[in-house]
């Protein structure tokens, strides 16, 4: 077989697409974008490898097999996600990603890799070329830091609430006070105002009794319940 010129010239041009294609499956080659600029202007996207913290919601087709935006439901699954206060519908995943799709319920954490191929009806139109679960520690959205800032500051306060308690336990005081209670009974035997019996059968029905619970309990249940 013989190549003319402009064969040759042909062949030479598609080597040269073919090695300027990106490299597929590298997370550095897709740009993180903000719901909100791609759900305002998803037109300035397209043709753009781009990289969105969502939830997953659901698989949908309702998307799939649109006249003028086609994507074949034998070859694609319909995705919507959640990426902040926006919903996105038109993702399109191959056939071949169901397994790790079906991994997800709704309002898993998920990034998505993909590129947008259309901004038909003012909606970003994205082939997903790869998932990821989860989110990477410190990239969530600045109200997931804000739940956690919190909570740890909520668990740092109780903490510091029952050293204050244990500290305000002072044990002189403890022996000073049970050192009060023998010598007031001790005179209310002298008196006569109660006997070696009556005390015994006082200490049985608190033995039989529910243990009380002491105050230092009741106030760290307070502590518990307020936070402070």
């Amino acid at each position: 077989m013989t190549y003319n010129a402009s064969s040759r010239i042909a062949c030479v041009l598609a080597l040269a697409g073919i090695l300027a294609l990106p490299a597929r499956g590298r997370t550095e080659d897709y740009i993180e974008v903000s719901p909100a600029s791609l759900g305002t202007s998803p037109e300035d996207y397209i043709g753009v490898e781009i990289k969105l913290k969502c939830r997953f919601l659901k698989l949908d087709s309702t998307w799939l097999g649109d006249s003028e935006v086609f994507r074949s439901p034998r070859e694609f699954l319909g995705v919507t996600v959640q990426a902040g206060d926006r919903i996105f519908a038109q993702l399109f995943a191959p056939r071949d990603m169901l397994p790790e799709l079906e991994r997800f319920s709704r309002s898993d954490r998920m990034i998505v890799y993909g590129k947008v191929f259309s901004a038909r009806y003012n909606f970003p139109w994205i082939d997903v070329e790869k998932i990821s679960e989860g989110w990477v520690v410190g990239e969530e959205p600045e109200k997931v830091k804000k739940e956690r800032r919190e909570m740890a500051r909520s668990y740092e306060e109780f903490l510091k609430s029952r050293r204050e308690t244990v500290v305000e336990f002072d044990p002189e005081r403890f022996r000073v006070l049970t050192l009060r209670l023998e010598a007031l009974i001790g005179i209310l035997e002298k008196k006569g105002l109660v006997t070696e019996e009556d005390l015994a059968a006082a200490f049985s029905a608190l033995e039989a009794g529910p243990t009380p619970v002491p105050a230092w309990h009741h106030y760290m249940d307070w502590v518990t319940e307020t936070g402070k």
